[in-house]
């Protein structure tokens, strides 16, 4: 059968199927509703912006996300005219809809921030077509969701390709072929696409995710010295978490960025280190994240950012984002990170009082401390605090904070030890911080163990033994009296 054949086929079969497609008179079509629920949680996982779902039918999901996400904007496209009918008479404002064929998206390069294609791309006949064409509509960090018939087994699937599909189409079905994990694996890295994860999920169903890399500025040319050691070790325990099959958190520009240092990341990736930094990165993010819904036009400024990119995990698109560093380390994000919209750079020393001169006051602030206090002295954070306090008048602090203990014994820290850097200040209690700064208000203090017990033996045991001991995240109110 040719691609033209199968495609007339598709479309047959769909004219049909599209007045009773969202009823529950649609018959088999009735199984679609089985992979709502898991693109939705897999699109929590990460903000967007501008959606596509390929062979979106009569937009389904595009209308459970225009529920769910109001704001955003959605685009759908689809083989059959028919669907696209019955789609476009839901009248939601923000979505957009086009009658096209997904193996040439009709659409400009870096258009969209996600892709999603449920129950489609099997009736696809130039498969690698549809994936070469969302690798260009795909900006750069961009994931696709797909969810698709499968087989665990190959024989089950040789079966399905080659006797059951076969005979469907002889019904007037446009159904082409199943694909495992390898099948699309392949499918995505001659497309350029990363495949994050593969899983085989109940009722004989795949769900993959697949991300086309961020973007690489072309003046990137680091090299070791210019690099803070403290700042590899966040660095290399993201990327390294991010190349796993089944992260917890993914970090592009990490990985990005040891990839071109080249470094062997053993010394600074340790077990403990690593859960820790996953752990806090999740919490620091889910933080921000509930604050943002709170105070959705808040000013947020990240303090000692080094090559954090947060901003790409947590835009809520309409925040205004200031990442402040030494003049060193700013210099070398520069040549890693391009300009974006409402997330900016500032030079600065935050034991004077003029790094804050060019960010506003008048939005409510939400001040970013992670893996810095403890680098300061007592002396150094009571200053940072009192400025922060008088020139933003009101807002939240998220910090990062160390028991004294751990503190006082550095040079046993599984990474930490490896570089020349000292800690020099830590609280027991992350109440002891409002007796540094009047106006400060704790308001929950979250130990990483929290976390890091969902993953492991050693984080289950340290949380019922030592949580006191390790680093936490603590959220204070604060107000200039």
């Amino acid at each position: 059968m040719t691609s033209k054949e199968y495609k007339n086929l598709s479309i047959s079969e769909f004219t049909k199927a599209a007045e009773v497609y969202e009823t529950d008179h649609a018959g088999v079509y009735n199984m679609c509703k089985k992979d709502y629920p898991d693109v939705l949680e897999e699109l929590e996982k990460e903000p967007f912006t501008d959606l596509l779902d390929c062979g979106c039918g009569t937009a389904p999901m595009l209308t459970l996300l225009h529920e769910k996400y109001p704001d955003k904007h959605y685009t759908g496209i689809d083989l059959t005219p028919k669907m696209i009918e019955v789609a476009k008479a839901k009248k939601m404002q923000g979505v957009e809809l086009f009658v096209g064929d997904c193996e040439n998206l009709p659409f400009a390069e870096n258009s969209f921030d996600a892709v999603i294609c449920c129950q489609s791309f099997h009736h696809y006949p130039n498969v690698q077509d549809f994936f070469n064409s969302v690798y260009r509509v795909l900006r750069p960090g961009g994931r696709l969701i797909l969810r698709d018939m499968t087989a665990k087994y190959q024989p089950v699937r040789w079966f399905m390709n080659h006797v059951e599909l076969p005979v469907v189409n002889l019904f007037g079905k446009g159904d082409v072929r199943v694909y495992g994990k390898e099948d699309v694996r392949k499918l995505c890295e001659n497309a350029g696409l990363h495949m994050e994860s593969f899983e085989k999920r109940d009722f004989f169903r795949l769900h993959c995710v697949a991300r086309k890399p961020a973007e690489i500025k072309k003046s990137v040319n680091l090299e070791l010295g210019d690099v803070q050691e403290t700042a590899l070790i966040p660095l290399a325990i993201k990327a390294n978490e991010s190349k796993r099959p089944n992260h917890r958190i993914y970090d592009g520009k990490a990985v990005e960025i040891i990839s071109s240092l080249g470094i062997d990341t053993e010394q600074y990736d340790k077990f403990l280190s690593h859960e820790g930094v996953v752990a806090r990165t999740i919490l620091f993010d889910n933080e921000i994240r509930k604050a943002l819904k709170q105070y959705p036009d808040a000013v947020v400024v990240n303090i000692g950012c080094g090559f954090d990119d947060r901003f790409s995990r947590v835009d809520n698109g309409t925040v205004l984002w200031y990442n402040v560093d030494l003049p060193d380390s700013v210099a070398v994000r520069r040549k890693c990170f391009a300009e974006r919209e409402r997330e900016f750079l500032i030079e600065g020393d935050l034991f004077s009082d003029t790094w804050t001169e060019t960010i506003p006051d008048d939005r409510v602030a939400i001040i970013i401390a992670e893996g810095l206090l403890m680098y300061f002295t007592e002396e150094q954070v009571e200053n940072l605090l009192h400025h922060i306090r008088d020139y933003f008048g009101k807002g939240y602090l998220l910090a990062e904070l160390m028991h004294p203990m751990a503190a006082d014994n550095g040079k046993y820290h599984d990474t930490v030890k490896n570089t020349n850097a000292q800690f020099h200040w830590g609280i027991a209690d992350g109440r002891d911080l409002e007796f540094l700064c009047s106006g400060y208000k704790m308001l929950r203090e979250i130990s990483f163990f929290e976390e890091m017990k969902k993953y492991s033996a050693a984080g289950k045991i340290g949380n019922l033994f030592f949580r006191k001991f390790n680093d936490r995240l603590a959220v204070y109110r604060f107000r200039k009296d």
